[in-house]
């Protein structure tokens, strides 16, 4: 509907200067000349608006993008928030780390300085175990003092240990052969602990009582003893029942070793 009114007020304006003129060809080229003015004026509009769009959708692009961005930097400024306190948080558990070493570090050279004479200590109360305990303890005896870590050397030591706590909070039970009147008798033997042993044969005529020494156990003979010995061996191998209680004495002394109690 544009075009046509452009073109209607062209000719309008331009009719009453060529009609004075009477030149019908002058007239005609006047429109002609009119309508490809209006024909460049409209092309000019068109284009005006097109790129008016094009720089309109630009525009909505470009600004999608610029938000985009600002996420895309926002999330790495958080990222990298993140990553500087997980470095903190890495260096504080490395200085910790490197603390509890030196505290392992110290305690072991501690352990290794103290290693040798706990070794030695452990020699001598060898000496005072039962034959029994003895043989239980004897491979890890024979490791004190070897190998060059001192963890390794400490593990030598709690496993004899363990042994002997083991033993100590029992009531063991082995045999054993005595002599008497010239004649070899096979007896029990019964260990409280590492304090004292019983010992008696099955006719139940010969006993005896066994206490810790340096060189082996110490046996007094206590005849005497024998038949209480004996039943409380039986009470021990559930050959009597029910048990009973058995009156024993008992003779407790102090060991020391290295000079010290």
């Amino acid at each position: 509907m544009k075009k046509p009114i452009l073109y209607g007020v062209a000719v309008l304006l331009a009719a009453p200067a060529l009609q004075g003129q009477g030149d019908q060809s002058a007239v005609q080229k006047e429109i002609e000349k009119t309508r490809q003015v209006i024909s460049e004026y409209v092309k000019t509009r068109q284009e005006i608006a097109r790129v008016k769009n094009e720089w309109k959708s630009y525009k909505e692009l470009t600004e999608r993008r610029i938000s985009l961005y600002k996420q895309e930097i926002e999330g790495l400024r958080e990222t990298i928030a993140e990553g500087e306190t997980d470095t903190t948080q890495a260096e504080r558990e490395i200085a910790r780390i490197q603390e509890e070493i030196e505290v392992l570090r110290d305690a072991n050279n501690l352990v290794a300085e103290a290693l040798p004479g706990m070794e030695q200590k452990m020699r001598e109360l060898n000496e005072f175990f039962p034959d029994p305990l003895k043989e239980k303890v004897q491979r890890l005896v024979k490791q004190l003092g070897k190998g060059n870590q001192a963890s390794d050397r400490m593990a030598v030591l709690i496993g004899i240990l363990n042994e002997v706590d083991k033993f100590n909070s029992e009531f063991n039970f082995d045999t054993d052969q005595k002599e008497v009147g010239g004649e070899t008798k096979l007896v029990d033997v019964i260990y409280l602990g590492l304090s004292v042993a019983y010992y008696a044969d099955k006719d139940a005529t010969i006993g005896g009582i066994g206490v810790p020494a340096p060189d082996g156990w110490n046996w007094t003979e206590r005849n005497e003893l024998a038949q209480s010995i004996h039943n409380a061996v039986l009470y021990y191998n559930g050959d009597i029942k029910p048990a009973l209680m058995v009156d024993l004495p008992v003779d407790l002394k102090e060991i020391t070793l290295g000079g010290a109690n």
